[in-house]
Formats: structure tokens, C-alpha cells, sequence
């Protein structure tokens, strides 16, 4: 441009103040069309020009920013919003799966040598339960994570009761079913395959297991309602190295949780539930993964024990002792105990 600012306009400038005109018509209403169109002719000079322009790119911004223009009916739609969980596999995808490790289990136990049989269902189960998790949150392991995004160690030990318990109820079951068949019953005949025993010690685990998966939601929900001080949600955010906007808007009450399920960490099972100490570790929870991990190790060995031995019929899952049972029903009211006591400072209920 020239350098006097009240030069009238060349061509090029010309067209780029009609050029201008256009746009503001199209971002405005059309009751405005005759007043813009008035200040459009009445534009002589570069300095009247340059001051147009530049209020038409501050409408356009602003415009986009707050109300973007409707698109044409002849446009190729938008790119429809990710779904709520990204899933990695469709439902035929998870249905030939899990149909195809269910194959997989009954010939693994059925032809597999004893003890492998039982190692093989356990892995069948496993991956059934990895195949699951994919499909319906996108990660292996979808099924430990919680309502608040976050990897649950009550989930964890129900998992691995569930695992333990039913492969090996399932290897008892296919051997007992293959001994009916070919006759090979060690002298004891076989009447009912499935007439599996098992020990009210094992009922008894399996009960307080329930009991840790159902009661740690329940001991939590009243935390929901409580809202923390911004000093404890500051302390917080130091800790986690969050923003305090993303922790307001993700916690749950006093609880912390995470934004989505990408973020779960199998670490989240050892951390505390609420803001003040969801970065330090529960001890807890950690005696009670201990605890848990142990004697289903221990379990697991007495089956693959009484399925290599082939002494008997397999017409009763392992005995636990009573010390065993004792100190899981310990851990686990300790874990439950736990979680009731409050540790974040909270504003005073109006």
C-alpha cells in the first residue's frame, strides 16, 4: 500500500475489500445485509479499507469461535465423535473368540496330558476374560477397571478366585467325563461326572470375595457426596502433577478418578481411594493382593497335584485349611475397615 493511509484504493485493494464484503454477508444475519453493503460503497481510502477488513477477520474468529457456521446440506457429513469406549474388536470378532476358546478349553482338557490340561483351561480362561476386555473397553485388562477408571483390587481377586476356581472344577469335570467314557474309572464307577465335592472352605473364600467386590462400593458411595476443601484438591494436583481443574472434574466427591480408561494403571490397586492419598500406597490393599496371590498359588498346585497323582476319581476339589481361610476373612475386613475412614478434609455440610 501507499504510505499515505487516506490514498484511495488501487485494484488489488479493491478486491480484497469486496472479497471482504463477501465474507461479512455470509457470517451475518440478512437483516444487517443493507447496512454492510451502505458501509461497503462508502469505503474510499486504505486507512476506511484496512479498518473494514480487519473488523470482518475479528466477526470471523469470533464466529468460529463461539457459533461456527452451519454447512451446507451438500457437504459430506462431519466425522461422527469416537465412540464412549474405543473398542478394538467388533462383536462377530469377540463372539468367534470366545466361541473358539471355549473349543479350544473342552479339547485342551480332554486331550491334553493331566496336570498341561489344567495349566491349558486356566490360560483359556484367562484369555477369554483378556478378549472381553478388549472389546468392550479397548484394553486387556478392561475387566479390573472400576466406575472410576481406576484398576479395582477387589475386581482383581474376584478375577482370580473366579479363574482358579472354575478351571479347576472345569479339568476335574472333562477327566471325570473322559474316565465314564472310555471306562478307565480306577475300579470306582462314575455316575455323575459333574457330582464335583467341594469343601465349605472354599464356599467360605469365595463368599468373603464377594463380599470385598459388593462392599468396597458400597463403604465408598457416601464419599461421593462429600466435597473436599481446594487446599486438599491442590495438594492433590501437586502430588499427581494434574491440573486442579482435571481433578475437579474427574473425583467423585472425595474420590479420585481418573478421566478415562486409558489412564487405568494395575499400580491404582495398591494406591489409596480418596484425593489425599491416591498417590501414596495402601498397606491394606497391598496385604491383601499378598494374601490373595498366595493362596491361590497355593490352590492351584494342591489341583495340579491331585490331576498328575490320578489316584483317586477327582470327586472333590482340594481342602483349604482353616488357618488359610482365617487370614483371608482378616485381610479382607481390613481392606473393607479401610476404605470407612475418611482422610480428606471436606468443606462442612450445609
Amino acid at each position: 500500500m501507499n504510505a499515505n493511509p487516506n490514498s484511495s484504493l488501487s485494484t488489488t485493494q479493491q478486491t480484497m475489500l469486496d472479497l471482504a464484503l463477501a465474507c461479512d454477508l455470509k457470517v451475518s444475519d440478512e437483516g444487517q445485509h443493507d447496512a454492510i453493503r451502505t458501509r461497503h460503497r462508502g469505503i474510499k481510502s486504505q486507512r476506511d479499507a484496512a479498518d473494514y477488513i480487519r473488523e470482518v477477520e475479528n466477526k470471523i474468529h469470533s464466529r468460529r469461535k463461539f457459533t461456527p457456521m452451519k454447512k451446507s446440506s451438500q457437504e459430506p457429513p462431519a466425522t461422527p465423535p469416537p465412540a464412549k469406549n474405543a473398542r478394538t474388536m467388533t462383536g462377530y470378532q469377540t463372539a468367534f473368540a470366545i466361541l473358539f476358546l471355549l473349543v479350544l478349553m473342552v479339547a485342551t482338557g480332554w486331550f491334553a496330558p493331566a496336570g498341561l490340561n489344567l495349566v491349558l483351561v486356566t490360560l483359556c480362561l484367562l484369555l477369554m476374560l483378556v478378549v472381553l476386555g478388549v472389546s468392550t473397553t479397548g484394553r486387556a485388562l478392561g475387566i479390573l477397571i472400576n466406575e472410576r477408571n481406576l484398576m479395582g483390587l477387589s475386581r482383581f481377586q474376584t478375577v482370580v478366585w473366579t479363574v482358579v476356581v472354575l478351571s479347576a472344577y472345569l479339568a476335574f469335570a472333562l477327566v471325570r467325563i473322559k474316565m465314564m467314557a472310555t471306562g478307565l474309572t480306577g475300579g470306582t464307577p462314575i455316575d455323575d461326572p459333574l457330582a464335583i465335592a467341594m469343601d465349605w472352605h472354599l464356599w467360605a473364600l469365595l463368599g468373603i470375595s464377594t463380599t470385598s467386590l459388593v462392599g468396597a462400593p458400597l463403604i465408598l458411595n457416601s464419599k461421593k457426596d462429600e466435597q473436599p476443601l481446594p487446599s486438599a484438591t491442590q495438594r492433590t494436583a501437586r502430588m499427581v502433577q494434574e491440573p486442579v481443574a482435571d481433578i475437579n472434574n474427574n473425583r467423585r466427591g472425595v474420590l479420585y478418578a481418573n478421566g478415562k480408561m486409558s489412564d487405568a494403571r494395575l499400580t491404582d490397586m495398591f494406591e489409596g481411594d480418596e484425593l489425599s492419598n491416591t498417590a501414596h500406597l495402601d498397606l491394606a490393599k497391598i496385604q491383601m493382593f499378598y494374601f490373595t496371590v498366595i493362596a491361590a498359588i497355593c490352590f492351584f498346585m494342591m489341583v495340579f497335584k491331585l490331576m498328575v497323582l490320578g489316584t483317586s476319581n477327582l470327586d472333590h476339589l482340594p481342602v483349604l485349611p482353616d488357618g488359610l481361610v482365617a487370614i483371608l476373612g482378616i485381610s479382607h475386613a481390613g481392606y473393607l475397615g479401610s476404605k470407612g475412614i475418611g482422610r480428606t478434609q471436606t468443606q462442612p455440610s450445609s
